[in-house]
């Protein structure tokens, strides 16, 4: 019988594990896995409206100064671009550059293959049960 508290490890040891491999699929297209991430988070909602600092801070709960810091290392890369609007000279919407979407197309082709590969030996059955795990988990730490 396993302590449960044995879980945490095995969660801690698979998180540091896909964490790793993240970033060595991110490093072959010059990105870090956190970048990747959020070029990935821009590309999605991109379609949905205009994207401000303010939305990413939400979306990686996150502070500013983390999200100023990714923001400036990826426009250096030339993927991204701050773009003023009419309505509000403070704040910029952020926008992905041509380049910004093919280099996540690139990436996210890469991480995807890694994904798949890594659930491959499992039923839709098992993956159904070990989301719904994973999200009630989730679900418990926002009680605390």
């Amino acid at each position: 019988m396993i302590d449960r508290i044995q879980v945490f490890g095995a969660l801690h040891k698979v998180d540091n594990q896909i964490k790793r491999k993240i970033d060595q699929v991110a490093l072959k297209h010059d990105l870090t896995g956190i970048q990747a991430f959020f070029l990935k988070c821009i590309y999605d909602n991109s379609h949905k409206g205009d994207l401000f600092q303010r939305d990413l801070e939400k979306m990686f709960d996150i502070r500013r100064s983390s999200v100023s810091t990714m923001i400036s290392c990826v426009e250096k890369k030339g993927y991204i671009r701050r773009e003023s609007i009419p309505t509000d000279k403070r704040i910029n919407k952020i926008v992905l550059t041509e380049e910004g979407i093919k280099k996540h197309e690139e990436v996210d082709a890469d991480l995807k293959k890694y994904k798949q590969d890594l659930l491959k030996d499992f039923s839709d059955e098992d993956i159904e049960l070990l989301y719904n795990i994973l999200e009630r988990i989730s679900e418990n730490t926002k009680k605390e």
